[in-house]
């Protein structure tokens, strides 16, 4: 018997096919293209993506010479935020607005002066604020505004996890962590908030129907089956957002453990102890969601620019260790750490601030500029990498003394992503936060959570507890060198004073860009 992991990202999907015991048995990817037709809009062809997302499944299963009818049961991880409008046929009738989307500010400054951003945040645990128009409820409102007949005839607004499982099984049914980034959803009652539909003059019957993660909601149409290469006996069971799925995979189960997920953008996550929606962690832009099990609730944080500082790195200064590298057949990212691990601790006291696209949490000032600090004619490449590591690792612990100032102790790290491939930077976590890191035995960390939640769905666990002991293995960890740490401890202090002052410097070279 096997379990399918489906995970609908920004840019591509996986389809991957594990064995109860976690191991991977097959799995394909396939991109789609993001489009960005005006600026500050980015959107997704929901078409595009349901043909790769049904193709990738097809070569998943082809590719591992799997009898369809092993696959138990299914389940999807999917990006956050985004939205489709579909008419009563379930076609698509606008394209899906993603998280980067900002056409939606004014509306977003609507919610705040209307509704109120504390308000907000009791009900849905959503940090509201006109500077990160991320959430699909002021794009309805966008969209009512400005595509008239789109809105008209629109019989329902779908995730695309909903959207997922009504293409698969004809029932578009959402779980509560991917209902709480609509911020239209009440994550104490785990229903949609009436208070703030008849604000938003919306009715209940234009959202999908919500059930934990884990709930089996049907099984396969032979449409469906003709299309993806799966069985009409397989259940689909609802999934969850790619970060709660991600820490799922990565065995979080309770208080205590935090995922460190970090590619191009690195977030942090934890299962709080106790439900907590102060001010203090609304401002400081923590979102609160429902987790992936039954009564437990989720808090992350985020760097919007994490490993895509690398890649920026890469394309514009490294043409020469590029072409290195494709010599040696190695990654050229290997290349740049190793580079990086040759300069002293502390990168001969030179400081990256990695605000390339503003800040996230805790500080969250979209604003904010990358900043080098301490430059002399004695820094080479090797500092300027090893600068680059060592600030977006303290901003990591930047967010977790934030977190941990919220009541939630985090006892390890758990590194996920492809900035965990690198021993020497998650050694670099390890001493500068001063926090055990651990790299779990899983390339596809969101895709596991998925399948586990299908597992779970299908009865083959009989909770995700008993499913994380099963599949949860370690594959590495580091532990903080107490020498490192203590001299860390000096450098974070002078790291923590370089925002500050800036602030009013931020604002001002924004003008100068209006």
């Amino acid at each position: 018997m096997y379990l399918l992991g489906l995970d609908v990202g920004t840019t591509g999907c996986k389809s991957v096919i594990f064995s109860p015991d976690g191991n991977i048995v097959s799995s394909a990817y396939g991109e789609y293209k993001l489009y960005h037709r005006k600026p500050g809009w980015s959107e997704l062809n929901p078409e595009e993506v349901w043909n790769t997302t049904r193709e990738t499944i097809r070569r998943s299963i082809n590719e591992g010479k799997i009898d369809s009818k092993q696959i138990v049961a299914l389940s999807t991880s999917v990006l956050g935020d985004a939205f489709i409008p579909v008419d009563e046929a379930g076609t698509p009738l606008y394209w899906s607005m993603t998280t980067v989307d900002a056409r939606a500010a004014e509306q977003t400054q609507w919610w705040e002066e209307n509704f109120g951003p504390n308000r907000m945040y009791r009900i849905t645990g959503q940090p509201l604020t006109s500077s990160m128009p991320i959430y699909p409820l002021p794009k309805i409102q966008w969209l009512r505004e400005h595509e008239h007949d789109v809105y008209r005839k629109t019989a329902m607004f779908l995730c695309w996890e909903d959207y997922v499982n009504m293409k698969l099984c004809g029932k578009p049914v959402v779980d509560f962590s991917v209902a709480s980034r609509t911020m239209m959803f009440d994550i104490v009652k785990k229903e949609w908030s009436r208070e703030i539909l008849e604000t938003a003059e919306l009715t209940e019957n234009l959202l999908p129907e919500t059930r934990p993660a884990g709930t089996v909601i049907g099984q396969l149409t032979s449409n469906a089956a003709k299309e993806t290469g799966l069985s009409e006996r397989t259940f689909v069971v609802t999934g969850g957002h790619d970060q709660a799925c991600g820490a799922l995979g990565a065995g979080i189960v309770e208080s205590g453990p935090a995922m460190d997920a970090t590619g191009t953008v690195e977030c942090i996550g934890v299962i709080l102890k106790t439900l907590s929606l102060t001010g203090q962690a609304r401002m400081q832009g923590f979102a609160v969601h429902h987790y992936v099990i039954e009564g437990k609730y989720f808090l992350f944080g985020f760097n919007p620019t994490s490993g895509v500082v690398l890649r920026w790195f890469r394309d514009n200064f490294a043409e020469k260790e590029r072409e290195e590298a494709r010599k040696r057949g190695i990654d050229v990212y290997d290349l740049l750490t190793s580079m990086a691990a040759e300069s002293p601790l502390g990168a001969k006291e030179l400081f990256l601030l990695p605000y390339f696209e503003g800040s996230g949490t805790p500080t969250f000032n979209r604003k904010a500029r990358g900043v080098f600090l301490g430059l002399t004619l004695a820094h080479t490449k090797n500092e300027v990498l090893r600068a680059m590591l060592e600030g977006l690792s303290y901003e990591l612990r930047t967010n977790i003394e934030a977190i941990e100032r919220q009541g939630t102790r985090i006892t390890e790290i758990r590194a996920i992503g492809g900035g965990a491939r690198s021993d020497f930077w998650s050694q670099l976590k390890a001493d500068i936060t001063g926090k055990p890191l651990v790299v779990p035995n899983v390339t596809e960390a969101a895709a596991l959570g998925a399948a586990i939640l299908a597992g779970v769905g299908a009865e083959l666990y009989r909770s995700a507890e008993e499913a994380v002991k099963r599949v949860y293995k370690e594959r590495s960890r580091f532990s903080p060198r107490s020498e490192n740490v203590k001299r860390y401890e000096r450098y974070y202090g002078v790291y923590k004073k370089i925002y500050e002052p800036l602030i009013k410097i931020f604002e001002e070279i924004n003008e100068l860009a209006e």
